[in-house]
């Protein structure tokens, strides 16, 4: 039966005496450790595993251990004659060359004459120990056991009792300090204990005073010799519980009360019957209402420890019974020899302890013995190093409590084939694991350990689905598993260096591979061994989709876990045609190795699914040619899915310029649209790839008009080439275009409906504006290029027309004469030969076609106010005209050509017949651009019977301009006046105290150094002579000391 704890011995023969102390080490039998004779202790009692005291002393003349507790590897033991004993054990390791030990440090007479030293209680956070004996506490610093000095820590006398803060046991509070509870006869008392000093105590009043007491945090439990009481300190509030001896009478048992902390808010208290033959234990909160239900001993307790979920309670006759707190079932019980006299048991801080048994359970070995020797040594003594808590000591002897390894008996029962009993009780102990258990790392490996044995022994009996599950619970290394489908991953050394639990290393070879087992069950038939095969196969996938959610390909180099698993799913998904699946591993981040999986998906035929997987790993060549060849159908593959647009979107995010090129080429030579987008990215940085003349080049040979225009305009558009002969080409093949559009009847004559209709239009709007100030309006602010843009969605000529165009008003640079001899031939592009004579400074031809033959009157006047130039203007919007006709801040020699130009535009609208809106037209333009039309020009070109009334506009508007430029010339002249006299009046001045300036012979600029002999001159500030000219170079000049 498994026993939940294992009896450690700890120290033999205890150095009780003097004569005994005079051996100052005590060395452990040759050839095995003292510390590894453990034995668990069945129920029944029949075994002892603590050897009898071979004293020959008598009991009553020798002294005896009366109160113990450890910190780190040392051991403090005090005697029933005021001493102490300090022994350090040595860290134990898997050796058996290097035996353990112990060693007496120091045996001391604490000062206390032969009085009981009657607790001894260790605070680990702080390294102090604190000593209870004849009354007082005294306190000690660890590991060496000096005491410290009184000013700092003064004896505390008239103690009956005390305890630290269990919820700060190991840790300290934020203030670094430690709580202290001291129970003395009337009063109890709260201490803040740091490293170096003792606070002063708050005080409560306490009239019966108490025999044990424990505390966690706010509330206090403590028990006098009749009752149980609990007090908030909080409040200072005491709260009956329950008495120590139920229904006492005169006749009762008196007994020393026994509690202890358990967990947050929760104490156990144990509670004698009236016979005092039997007692309970209630766990109560700090309000004393019970928690759990309650535990049942054999007699009274004469101490408590807790080793969660477990408390050990120490009886009398030498009985220790162990009850599980979480079902409050008794669990264990261990009984000892008479001649041992147990005489305390208490509950530390921990004290390491090494199991051999449990080492070689779940030491980790590699297949390659060189890396287990250097490794297994420091392995083997973390997981076999065990902390126990529980300790307890004999008369001249003392023990460990150690929590049985679950894996131990676990192993037993697999070992018999009661599989299900073990996992049965690894589900126990798996809930025993949470944050208040210390040993939850080591039972993490246990829980691991047998979970993985146990698959193992599932997938004998071809149990598959609960065998993967198991690997899964018992995160085995999943390479292991693999290896045992070797036609699935074809790697021999896979598992080399994986490390595996010992016993799971030898049942995994004693199973062999997955044929083997079903081999060995073959008398089932060889169809349904093959079902079997079939279903193991299946549920191992399923396994290693999960495994790879857990092994997830981190950033970076991945794996070597994940590269198998990647590697095997690719084995597994090309052998049952999942091409799905196949198709969503390759083509994400995975770890596939590349010579297993280039050499599977061949031999498989997956072609496609190869080129994905050469995508994903960087090797786009490999790709594409896969995809040509599978497009040209050179190779076949059902599972294909690649189009020509696939290769172009894998060939937009590459750089190498060779591959683009190499099926680039190809793909514009099956597809020219699609072809076309791999040489136009959008990217600034791709299209610096290419050479745009080469391209073209290229082009000619391989691609339609249509192909090289679209080229050309995103040259143009997109990349804005500024190279004369991409924007020569585009309005040549727009010319090209609209030459071929045009050789069809039914779109030259809808076309020319078209361009009738909006002369049409325009003439209609002037004829009924009825006014000068109605035409805009009126919509007469439309140009001719807003117009075939407008239709350029219903007219495929207006749609070229408009293209053409905008590229001939925005273009920079362009070979105008050669496209106007092209142009010219063409009867319909008249607006277009308009924009070209202005190209070419033929503004008065100009103007004369976009008044004529086009009725573009707005087209004109921008033509006019940008002084020949053509913008590029949204539909719509109006020329840059300001209120009285502001002419905005140009160059003179920009203004006198607008000027001119205007003047031309004038008189092309004079000749234009009045009533056909020759007259509004005329009137509008003097209004708005009266700026540019000089009165004194405008009037000798005006018919002499147009009256005044309607030029009263333009004529304010002239007259208030020629007024308000008059007296400003007035303005600047008498400021230039006023100035000329103060320079006048500061060069009288300054002949007056320097004198003339004589200029000889020898005197040369000391700017340019050539002789000044001109008296046209000037003089810097420090007296240096220059040119007139040298000196007027401010930039030069201001960068010198002598700055004119």
């Amino acid at each position: 039966m498994f026993s939940t704890f294992t009896v450690q011995p700890l120290l033999r023969g205890v150095h009780l005496d003097d004569a005994s102390a005079a051996a100052s080490e005590s060395s452990a039998p040759q050839g095995r450790s003292f510390l590894d004779r453990s034995s668990t202790v069945s129920p029944s009692g029949t075994n002892s595993p603590v050897p009898k005291s071979t004293s020959i002393f008598n009991r009553n003349t020798r002294p005896v251990v009366e109160s113990l507790d450890s910190f780190e590897n040392h051991l403090y033991l005090g005697t029933s004659d005021g001493h102490l004993l300090h022994y350090f054990i040595e860290e134990q390791i898997a050796s058996q060359s290097d035996l353990p030990r112990s060693r007496l440090v120091r045996r001391r007479a604490l000062g206390f004459g032969k009085k009981v030293v009657e607790r001894i209680m260790v605070v680990s956070a702080l390294r102090i120990a604190i000593l209870l004996c004849d009354s007082q506490l005294t306190f000690y610093s660890l590991p060496d056991f000096q005491p410290f000095p009184p000013q700092n820590f003064p004896p505390i006398k008239g103690v009956t009792a005390f305890c630290e803060d269990s919820a700060q046991s190991g840790h300290v509070s934020e203030d670094g300090s430690v709580r202290l509870c001291v129970i003395k006869r009337r009063i109890i008392q709260y201490y803040s204990v740091w490293p170096d000093v003792i606070s002063d105590p708050k005080e409560l009043s306490l009239p019966k005073g108490a025999l044990v007491v424990t505390m966690w945090k706010n509330f206090t439990c403590l028990a006098d010799a009749n009752d149980f009481n609990l007090i908030d300190n909080r409040v200072g509030r005491m709260i009956p519980v329950l008495p120590v001896v139920q229904n006492s009478g005169s006749n009762a048992q008196v007994l020393k009360p026994v509690c202890i902390a358990v967990t947050e808010n929760e104490f156990l208290l144990a509670s004698a019957t009236t016979s005092g033959q039997t007692a309970i234990g209630i766990f109560c909160s700090g309000a004393g209402d019970p928690v759990r239900g309650t535990l049942q001993w054999s007699s009274y307790p004469r101490a408590l420890g807790i080793e969660f979920p477990y408390v050990a309670a120490l009886l009398r006759g030498n009985i220790i019974e162990v009850h599980n707190i979480l079902d409050q079932k008794l669990v264990q019980t261990m009984r000892f020899d008479s001649a041992l006299e147990i005489r305390t048991l208490v509950q530390g801080p921990g004290l390491a302890v090494w199991m051999s048994s449990l080492a070689r359970a779940l030491v980790h070995q590699s297949s390659h013995p060189s890396e287990a020797e250097s490794q297994s040594q420091q392995e083997t003594n973390r997981i076999a190093t065990v902390l126990a808590r529980v300790l307890f000591a004999g008369k001249d002897t003392v023990s460990a409590l150690v929590t049985t390894p679950l894996v131990l008996h676990a192993d037993n029962l697999l070992q018999q084939g009661r599989v299900e009993e073990a996992l049965l009780l690894s589900e126990k102990a798996n809930a025993t694991i949470s944050d208040e258990n210390r040993h939850r790392e080591r039972l993490q490996a246990e829980l691991d350990f047998i979970h993985q044995k146990s698959g193992l022994i599932y997938l004998e009996e071809t149990l598959f689905e609960d065998a993967f599950a198991l690997f899964l619970r018992g995160r085995i290394d999943p390479r292991v598993i693999i290896s045992m489908l070797p036609d699935v991953l074809q790697q021999p050394d896979l598992i080399a260096n994986v490390k595996l639990f010992g016993g799971v290393r030898e049942l995994l070879s004693q199973r062999g591979t997955i044929q083997d087992i079903m081999v060995r069950n073959r008398d089932q038939g060889p169809e349904l061994g093959d079902v079997f095969l079939t279903n193991a196969k299946e549920v191992f996938l399923q396994y290693l989709v999960k495994c790879k959610r857990q092994y997830r390909t981190a950033k970076g180099r991945p794996g070597p876990i994940a590269e198998a698993i990647d590697t095997a799913l690719l084995g597994l998904w090309v052998d049952s045609s999942d091409d799905k699946n196949l198709l969503q591993l390759l083509g994400t981040a995975n770890a596939c190795r590349q010579d297993l999986s280039e050499a599977k998906l061949r031999s498989a035929g997956k072609h496609y699914a190869l080129s994905i997987w050469y995508k994903s790993h960087k090797k786009p060549g490999a790709a594409l040619e896969i995809w040509k060849s599978l497009i040209q159908g050179e190779l076949e593959d059902s599972s294909s899915a690649v189009s020509l647009q696939d290769m172009a979107t894998l060939l937009l995010s590459l750089q190498d310029v060779a591959v683009i090129e190499e099926y680039g080429w190809w793909i514009v030579g099956r597809d020219e649209t699609i072809g076309l987008k791999i040489f136009m990215p959008g990217d600034s940085k791709r299209a610096a790839l290419f050479d745009p003349d080469r391209v073209l080049e290229s082009f000619r040979s391989k691609v339609s008009q249509e192909g090289i225009m679209t080229y050309l305009e995103y040259l143009v558009t997109q990349r804005k080439s500024e190279v004369p002969k991409h924007r020569t080409m585009l309005s040549q093949l727009y010319v090209d275009n609209i030459v071929r559009a045009a050789a069809d009847s039914q779109s030259s004559t809808k076309h020319q409906e078209l361009i009738n209709e909006f002369m049409e239009q325009q003439s209609r709007k002037l004829m009924a504006s009825g006014g000068i100030k109605s035409l805009e309006s009126a919509g007469i602010m439309d140009t001719f290029l807003s117009y075939l843009q407008s239709n350029s969605k219903v007219d495929p000529i207006s749609g070229y027309r408009a293209k053409l165009s905008q590229l001939l008003q925005s273009t920079p640079v362009l070979d105008a004469d050669e496209i106007l001899a092209k142009v010219k031939s063409i009867p319909i592009l008249r607006y277009e030969v308009a924009l070209l004579l202005a190209r070419t400074g033929e503004f008065e031809e100009c103007i004369g076609n976009l008044v004529k033959e086009v009725r573009d009157y707005q087209g004109a006047e921008i033509l006019c106010l940008s002084g020949g130039n053509f913008q590029s203007r949204s539909k719509g919007t109006k020329a840059a005209t300001t209120s009285e006709g502001a002419v905005p801040k140009v160059t003179a020699a920009e203004l006198d050509k607008r000027r001119k130009l205007f003047m031309v535009l004038l008189k092309e609208y004079l000749r234009l017949p009045e009533d056909d809106g020759g007259m509004s037209l005329t009137l509008r333009l003097l209004n708005s651009q009266s700026s540019y039309l000089d009165i004194s020009e405008v009037v000798q070109f005006l018919p002499e019977y147009w009256s005044v009334e309607s030029l009263q506009e333009y004529l304010l508007r002239s007259l208030r301009r020629s007024h308000h430029d008059f007296k400003e010339i007035q303005v600047v002249k008498g400021l230039s006046l006023g100035e000329n006299l103060r320079i006048s009046e500061e060069l009288i001045q300054l002949y007056e105290t320097q004198g003339p300036v004589v200029i000889t012979a020898n005197n040369v600029c000391h700017v340019c150094g050539d002789a000044v002999a001109d008296a046209v001159f000037m003089r810097t500030v420090d007296m240096r002579i220059i040119h007139l000219h040298c000196g007027s170079a401010a930039g030069v000049a201001a960068e010198h000391p002598s700055s004119l």
